[in-house]
């Protein structure tokens, strides 16, 4: 009875066991299920097997997660190895969830002192971010430790509190379906230590890299040792990268530069061959602040860019920090800049200070321009603020000085500036229209050219451009200036400019104030000349001039075009004593008492034609001589240098030099730069002298005067002899030759007309004669009424004033019935007897006192 309980028993047991393992994967499905849901974690298919007591076969298990969905093909299971054929691994596209994140706690992993160990032959990972699937295996060769192998290489070892990773290679090629094409080698190994809150590593690293630019290729080699630890807790990172090598190489972009640089420069100055970086021994990243003490950029010896201080906000792209920048080089000179720069919400604010020092003028300036030498010292200091890519303020303080510059003139002459200073303050703001005000000033010392040499330069202006709007103020002045023995002494101008860049030309009106102290030439000096001009760009460009000097005012207008340059001077009615300190020096005894002038000139500059129309009047004293009324309108014109003037008539009513001229008439007229005096006429004696011809020319000439019936009671009267009376008229011929401004007669002769009468009984010479010497009373005394028949006389005057009369009278003396034969040679300096008898004369007598009043 016992036994066949037993068996029934046995038979149960057995049919259950038999039941359960037939069900054995549905049952472990529903008991798995329960379990695997709190973990989010699906088992979708089990297949496994008891291959004997101690072993089982998992032919194949799915499980599903939000991250992957992950299958076991083959599984031997055992008490001591656990050997997986093939793990695939499918990841999973990352949800966006409103999920808190999870909390990150210390690892305390449940790791059992002994267990099966795990190698997988094959993994399987693919799926993002993977570029491409990777495939490894994992052998573990003692409890907790992995070696990994296949596209990714390298040792895991798991702690209770950390995980860890030696020895990863960066050549495998998991890591290199990472790389960027840029990229071209990436080897080394990292180790990395996770504790759950924590990541720690340090490894080596080479990187070479190639970037092609449109003209050539930038390679980049970072070669050494990385170290640093990442706090997820804290969302905080420091790296130690001091141990690297970076250098950068662009040969090729040096050659390239090189084609679009002047000739004579050298890029090899500008840009060495090889760029290193320094980067920090700590850089850190704490809140999405990255943080640093320094990072240097090195080109060769020339260029040293240096970050101080760097604070970079990684989420909103704030950055600051302290920039400078040194470079040296023969090109440049030594130039610094240093300041700090602050980029916060996409607001720029930097303060940049630049100091440049340039000692000697490099080599392709002196072929290229008129620089000889200069020694250049450049400081400035520039602050801009604004938003990037948008509106930008920007304020700038900059000062220039050249010393010892020396330029060319392109004649083989030099211009030499012993120190020149210039200060220029600009600020402003960029946004649709840029808008800046410039203010500046600049200094010189002195300026010195073989040809002329200044002094004393200072320059001050203020410039504005608003809305396109241009408003432009300057005022400078120089002390003097010097050309040869030509001398300009205190100039001062002021320059006013208006427009607007849309329309620059038709919208610009300049207009400048000159005035200068005094222009002095060895014969001339001409003081305080003002200048007012205007030049309007409206319609072509044209200028307005009014000129004030010497009590006079000048008004020019003229315009430049394509093809011409019209101009027209005007002089209206001006009192012409305003001249007299310039006739006082290039004639001292030239003055003038009354007098007036009006000019209209115009014409084309280009073409060289001008019309002219000048009218005068004026009464002046030169020397002894009084002439009144001088006065005549002369038009002509002026052509490529030549000078035409039609006949025109200048008249004089009264000319005084002893003898007093009285109508003077003449006929001015010029031909191809040939001016002459025709028909002139003047009453002198009650008669009339003429002359045909007079050339206004400093050429010798000969000019054939003619006398007319002039009165010799007249004549004898300005002689001033008492007691001689002369009664008749006379006529002749005077040749005058005219050499180097002095004239001279010779050959002249004058005659009588008709009958005449000459008187000498009260003469005092002659009474003085008669008792000297009385035999000859009786001779003399036929002179005392003596009735002329005929008058010739010889006449001859040298340059120097000595005039000879060689008088020959024949007549009759009435009362004695005796003819008389009479040759009387008189010689005498006409110039003292003229300024002798202009100075007895009244009337000039007053003239002279008014003038020197």
């Amino acid at each position: 009875m016992f036994k066949k309980g037993l068996l029934r028993v046995s038979i149960f047991l057995i049919a259950t066991l038999i039941c359960l393992y037939g069900f054995r994967n549905t049952i472990i499905y529903k008991v798995a299920v329960p379990y695997l849901a709190d973990v989010n974690i699906e088992l979708s298919c089990i297949d496994w097997s008891l291959t004997g007591l101690g072993s089982i076969r998992v032919n194949k298990a799915c499980i599903e997660h939000s991250a992957a969905s992950i299958e076991l093909v083959d599984a031997d299971i055992n008490l001591s190895n656990i050997v997986l054929s093939e793990l695939n691994i499918a990841l999973k596209p990352t949800k966006k969830t409103n999920a808190e994140p999870p909390q990150l706690k210390p690892l305390n992993l449940v790791l059992p002192d002994e267990r099966p160990l795990l190698n997988v032959k094959r993994i399987s990972l693919s799926g993002s971010p993977l570029i491409k699937p990777l495939s490894m295996s994992i052998s573990e060769s003692n409890l907790n430790q992995f070696e990994i192998n296949g596209d990714l290489i390298g040792q895991v070892r798991i702690f209770k509190n950390k995980l860890r990773l030696n020895q990863i290679s960066l050549a495998s090629n998991g890591v290199q379906s990472f790389k960027p094409k840029q990229v071209k080698l990436l080897e080394g190994s990292m180790n990395v230590e996770f504790d759950g809150q924590q990541l720690k590593f340090n490894g080596e690293i080479e990187v070479q890299a190639e970037h092609h630019l449109p003209e050539c290729s930038v390679s980049a080699d970072i070669l050494g040792g990385v170290s640093g630890e990442i706090d997820l807790l804290d969302q905080a990172a420091v790296a130690d990268l001091s141990r690297l090598t970076n250098t950068l190489k662009a040969l090729a972009c040096i050659e390239s530069l090189q084609a679009h640089l002047p000739q004579g420069v050298l890029a090899a100055e500008l840009i060495a061959e090889q760029v290193t970086l320094q980067l920090p021994s700590v850089l850190s990243v704490r809140d999405n602040v990255f943080l640093t003490d320094r990072v240097t950029l090195s080109n060769g010896e020339l260029t040293q860019i240096q970050l101080d201080n760097v604070a970079a906000e990684l989420l909103t792209q704030d950055f600051k920090s302290q920039f400078s920048l040194k470079h040296q080089s023969a090109l440049i000179g030594a130039l610094q800049l240093d300041g700090p720069i602050e980029v916060s919400g996409g607001q720029l604010d930097s303060q940049i200070s630049i100091n440049l020092t340039q000692p000697n003028v490099p080599a392709f300036l002196i072929d290229n321009s008129p620089i000889n030498q200069a020694n250049i010292k450049f400081d400035s200091k520039l602050d801009v603020k604004g938003r990037l890519g948008s509106d930008m303020s920007f304020k700038a303080s900059n000062q220039l000085e050249l010393q010892k510059a020396e330029f060319s003139d392109g004649q083989g002459q030099a211009l030499k500036l012993p120190k020149l200073t210039l200060n220029l303050d600009v600020e402003g703001d960029l946004s649709e229209h840029i808008n800046a005000i410039v203010d500046g000033e600049l200094s010189l010392l002195s300026f010195n050219h073989p040809l002329v040499q200044g002094r004393d330069l200072k320059v001050n202006w203020q410039s504005k451009l608003i809305n396109d709007a241009i408003h432009l103020d300057a005022d400078w002045q120089l002390k003097g200036i010097k050309q040869a023995d030509n001398q300009i002494q205190g100039i001062q101008q002021s320059v006013n400019l208006k427009g607007n860049m849309q329309d620059f030309m038709n919208t610009s009106v300049v207009a400048v104030t000159t005035y200068l102290n005094a222009i002095a030439t060895p014969k001339l000096l001409v003081e305080d000349m003002s200048i007012t001009s205007q030049v309007n760009f409206s319609e072509g460009i044209r200028f307005g001039h009014d000129i004030d000097v010497l009590d006079m005012n000048l008004s020019l207008r003229h315009e430049l075009t394509d093809k011409a340059q019209p101009f027209e001077l005007v002089i209206i009615e001006q009192d012409l004593t305003g001249l007299q300190p310039v006739l006082e020096q290039m004639a001292p005894k030239l003055k003038i008492e009354t007098g007036s002038t009006s000019v209209v000139a115009n014409g084309d500059l280009v073409s060289q034609h001008i019309d002219f129309d000048l009218q005068f009047g004026a009464s002046a004293l030169f020397d002894t001589h009084y002439m009144s009324n001088a006065s005549g309108k002369i038009t002509g014109q002026l052509s490529s240098g030549v000078i035409n003037i039609p006949k025109t008539t200048v008249t004089i009513d009264e000319f005084r030099s002893g003898a007093v001229l009285t109508n003077i008439t003449a006929d001015l007229q010029a031909q191809d730069n040939q001016a002459w005096l025709s028909a002139i006429t003047a009453e002198a004696f009650d008669g009339l002298l003429t002359a045909d011809k007079v050339q206004l020319t400093q050429a010798p000439q000969r000019i054939e005067a003619k006398a007319e019936n002039l009165d010799l009671a007249i004549l004898a009267k300005a002689g001033r002899e008492a007691g001689v009376e002369l009664t008749g008229r006379v006529s002749g011929e005077l040749p005058i030759d005219v050499r180097d401004g002095k004239v001279s007669i010779s050959e002249g002769r004058l005659y009588n007309l008709g009958s005449g009468m000459l008187s000498v009984s009260e003469n005092a010479s002659v009474n003085a004669l008669k008792a000297q010497q009385p035999q000859l009373k009786t001779v003399i005394g036929l002179l005392d009424n003596l009735d002329i028949d005929t008058l010739n006389s010889e006449v001859s005057l040298t340059e120097d004033g000595w005039l000879t009369l060689g008088v020959n009278i024949k007549g009759e003396n009435k009362s004695q019935a005796q003819p008389v034969n009479f040759n009387y040679t008189h010689h005498e300096n006409i110039y003292t007897l003229f300024k002798a008898l202009r100075l007895n004369d009244e009337i000039s007598q007053q003239v002279e006192k008014a003038l020197t009043q």
